[in-house]
């Protein structure tokens, strides 16, 4: 049985192509206002406003941060959406 993705999808103004992280990954750690999320796949829906921090994205053995100053992010449906500026 194959291990299941999320589907990440960062939209955040003057970022290139090449620094944004994989698209499919195992999993994602957001700043939210009141800690850290950990999203997995299959998790219920949910919307959560960010803090400034760093997003942390996991595929395999691979962990990638990208900064963020804030924002927004949901989870529905194995995908992950962050907008932030």
């Amino acid at each position: 049985m194959a291990n299941k993705k999320l589907e990440l999808r960062i939209i955040m103004p003057n970022v290139k192509s090449e620094e944004k992280p994989p698209q499919f990954v195992d999993m994602v750690v957001v700043p939210c206002i009141n800690g850290e999320l950990g999203i997995l796949p299959s998790r219920l829906p949910c919307s959560m406003v960010l803090r400034k921090g760093a997003v942390r994205v996991f595929d395999g053995d691979s962990e990638i941060r990208i900064n963020i100053n804030g924002g927004i992010a949901s989870m529905s449906r194995d995908i992950v959406t962050v907008l932030s500026n």
